[in-house]
């Protein structure tokens, strides 16, 4: 008999086998891009390891008007998600809720 050689796929943990851990690990993905951005538009180019997501993105320093702007752009290109400037200031003003918010207007798709 032939064999074909193909391999099996690889087995996949707990954490993203179940909807809630694929969601989580998108989230992470999410928050991952946000933090990596945020580190690298920053004036001062904040270490990601240093970034506390629960920061006022503004009143912390790690974003202005202009690096604003381009997490935005990054956003809507990555995920096809159109955040307001104005959200920023408000509502999803941490990377937290902004990670949040990307994911649940993504439909959970971390792109």
């Amino acid at each position: 008999m032939w064999f074909s050689g193909k391999k099996s796929p690889p087995k996949s943990d707990l954490a993203t086998a179940s909807p809630a851990g694929q969601a989580q690990a998108a989230a992470g993905s999410v928050l991952d891009l946000l933090k990596s951005t945020i580190s690298r538009v920053s004036r001062d180019h904040i270490p990601i390891d240093q970034l506390d997501v629960r920061a006022h993105l503004l009143d912390s320093g790690y974003i202005d008007s202009l690096t604003a702007t381009e997490l935005l752009a990054e956003i809507e290109r990555r995920y096809h998600v159109r955040i307001e400037e104005m959200d920023i200031v408000g509502r999803l003003c941490t990377l937290e809720a902004l990670a949040r918010e990307i994911e649940a207007r993504a439909g959970g798709a971390g792109k």
